[in-house]
């Protein structure tokens, strides 16, 4: 009889999603956990030989999730959910926020450690990162020739069958991308990075290290990409006012 990483019959078996600590915000569910926790969980995935998907999600995503409930149920297919963002806070204050560059960066020197093979989607105009198609907000091909394009990376990919891909369309393309295509794809699993390459390769500037701490991060975003106010205007803005809402909502019940 075949048993689960948790030693239970196929019959019985707990989803490892479920066993987990994790929390409910704005109906999509997040992972209450530690970087040393996403590590051993992603090394037990790639020993039991289950194919994995991993986002990291900030305020601004769970916004864009309450409005559309397809994308809600994609980010809840995932099976790691890491809290991306010290705004958060402000709905579940015990969260542990995980840096999702600092994990990539993590996972980089798990993948150097184990010997395994790791791919760059997404980048734009980054060394050693393939740039892929350029995909509406749907996470669909924009033309037939990024259609064309998107099916020549990935052939590439399931030629090198990498352990882990590291998707860098942004938001919702990256997880709406994954969610279509990572059964089809011959890797280990996948996760969805946002603007990680642009950060860790040197395309961007990160932020001061004080403000980081202070919880100021977008405020540096805004500064160099005043483009974004929008998406930040969600994020420090209608999200707290969805958690109030939400929150005298419930003590009415």
């Amino acid at each position: 009889m075949i048993k689960n990483e948790y030693g239970l019959l196929n019959s019985q078996k707990m989803s490892l999603k479920s066993a987990r600590k994790h929390v409910n915000i704005l109906n999509v569910r997040l992972d209450s956990t530690s970087i040393e926790e996403v590590l051993n969980t992603i090394g037990d995935f790639r020993q039991s030989k289950h194919k994995f998907s991993l986002f990291t999600l900030n305020p601004e995503i769970l916004v864009e999730a309450e409005k559309n409930k397809n994308f809600q149920k994609i980010l809840n297919s995932a099976d790691l959910s890491i809290p991306d963002g010290i705004g958060l806070k402000i709905a579940e204050p015990s969260l542990k926020i995980i840096k999702g560059r600092e994990l990539f960066l993590k996972l980089l020197s798990l993948a150097r450690k184990k010997n395994w093979k790791v791919f760059f989607l997404g980048g734009m105009g980054i060394k050693n990162v393939t740039t892929g198609p350029a995909l509406d907000k749907n996470g669909e091909p924009s033309s037939e020739e990024d259609r064309k394009i998107e099916i020549e990376i990935i052939e590439k990919i399931n030629k090198l069958k990498p352990d882990i891909l590291f998707v860098g369309f942004g938001y919702p393309k990256q997880e709406r991308w994954i969610y279509k295509w990572l059964s089809k794809l011959e890797v280990g699993g996948a996760m969805a990075v946002g603007g990680t390459f642009d950060y860790v390769f040197g395309k961007a500037k990160l932020p001061p290290v004080w403000l980081e701490k202070a919880g100021l991060e977008w405020f540096w975003r805004l500064l160099n990409e005043p483009k974004r106010i929008f998406r930040i205007f969600n994020a420090v803005i209608i999200f707290p006012l969805k958690i109030l809402c939400s929150k005298l909502w419930q003590k009415r019940a």
